[in-house]
C-alpha cells in the first residue's frame, strides 16, 4: 500500500520535470533561432553600407616594444606627422641629470620604415632642436621633481604638459607649431598654458547669487533665478531650500544637514543655473571643501 502511495507521488514529479526541460528546449530553439537571424541581418546591413560607402578594414600591420635607457613609465603617445612623439615618466629611484631621452622618444610609425627593436635616433626631429632642449633643461632645473603628464596635440600646436608642483595648477607646457597635414613645425616656447584648456563640461554657465539677493527677516534666505520662485539658505545648522518668500518661517521643502552650524548667510558660496524649467543649485556651505549640487524642476512645484 505504501509503495503504491510512493508511486503515485513520485510520477508527476517525474513528468514535471520532463516537461520543464522540454519548455527549456524549445525556448533555447527560439532564442538561437532569433539570434541566427539577428547575426544574418546584421551582416547584411553591414555588407550593403560597405558596397555603398566602402571599407578600409582594420588590421595589425606590427607590433614592437620599445626600450629605453632607463625603467619608465609610458604617460602618453601622440601621432606627428608620419612619426610617433612617445612619452615617459622616469621610475622611481631615478638619478642624475632628466635627459631628453629619459621623457621623450620618436618612433617611424611605419613599420617598413623603422625595423621593429632598432631607434631611428632624435637627429632631425622635433626633439632636435636647441631651443627645445635649452627650455627642457631650464625646466628640470628648476622644478626637480617635474614629470610629464600628457602630450596633445590642439589648434596647431603640439604641447608637452609637465607638473612643476603638487597642485593641479603647477604646469609648465612645451608647446611646438604643427603643419597644416600635421608634421612638425619649429619649436615655440614654453609658454603654452593658455593653450592647454578643454572645452566647458556642460553647456550653461553658473550665475553666483551675491548680497542682492539676500532677502532679510526673521529667518533671511537668498532669493534664486530671475523669478523668484526659489530661496536657499544655510542658517541654524541646515540647508534648507523654499518655495515662498517667507523669512518668518525656517521650514522648507527640503533639509540637509551642514558642517557648521553657526554661520551667517554670506558666508555661503551659492550659485545656480536655470535650464528650460530645472533650476540647478550649487551650493557651498560655509568651512566645507565640497559643492553640493541640488536640482528643482519648477514644473512639479
Amino acid at each position: 500500500m505504501d509503495s503504491d502511495i510512493t508511486d503515485t507521488v513520485t510520477a508527476p514529479r517525474g513528468g514535471e520535470g520532463d516537461v520543464d526541460a522540454g519548455a527549456y528546449e524549445v525556448l533555447r530553439r527560439r532564442l538561437s533561432a532569433q539570434a541566427g537571424e539577428l547575426v544574418r541581418r546584421a551582416e547584411a546591413l553591414n555588407a550593403r553600407r560597405t558596397e555603398e560607402f566602402g571599407s578600409t578594414g582594420l588590421r595589425l600591420l606590427a607590433s614592437e616594444q620599445v626600450r629605453t635607457e632607463r625603467a619608465s613609465v609610458p604617460r602618453d603617445l601622440v601621432a606627428v606627422g608620419g612619426q610617433l612623439l612617445l612619452g615617459f615618466e622616469r621610475g622611481p629611484g631615478a638619478r642624475g641629470e632628466t635627459e631628453v631621452e629619459d621623457v621623450l622618444l620618436v618612433r617611424n610609425s611605419a613599420p617598413e620604415d623603422d625595423a621593429p627593436g632598432t631607434d631611428p635616433g632624435q637627429a632631425g626631429t622635433l626633439l632636435d632642436d636647441d631651443g627645445f632642449r635649452r627650455e627642457f633643461s631650464s625646466l628640470h632645473r628648476y622644478f626637480r621633481d617635474a614629470r610629464l603628464l600628457r602630450l596633445r596635440r590642439v589648434d596647431g600646436r603640439l604641447l608637452a604638459v609637465f607638473r612643476t608642483g603638487e597642485n593641479a595648477e603647477d604646469i609648465r607646457v612645451l608647446r611646438w607649431a604643427l603643419g597644416p597635414d600635421g608634421s612638425p613645425g619649429a619649436f615655440l616656447d614654453a609658454q603654452g598654458e593658455r593653450d592647454h584648456v578643454f572645452p566647458p563640461s556642460h553647456d550653461f554657465d553658473w550665475t553666483v547669487a551675491g548680497r542682492d539677493a539676500h532677502v532679510p527677516g526673521r529667518h533671511p534666505h537668498i532669493a534664486i533665478g530671475k523669478g523668484g520662485g526659489l530661496f536657499v539658505d544655510t542658517l541654524g545648522g541646515t540647508l534648507t531650500v523654499k518655495v515662498t518668500d517667507d523669512t518668518e518661517s525656517p521650514d522648507g521643502i527640503y533639509e540637509e544637514p551642514v558642517d557648521e552650524p553657526l554661520q551667517s548667510l554670506a558666508d555661503a558660496d551659492v550659485a545656480y543655473a536655470e535650464v528650460g524649467p530645472l533650476v540647478l543649485l550649487r551650493v557651498r556651505p560655509y568651512k566645507e571643501d565640497a559643492w553640493r549640487y541640488l536640482v528643482f524642476n519648477s514644473l512639479l512645484g
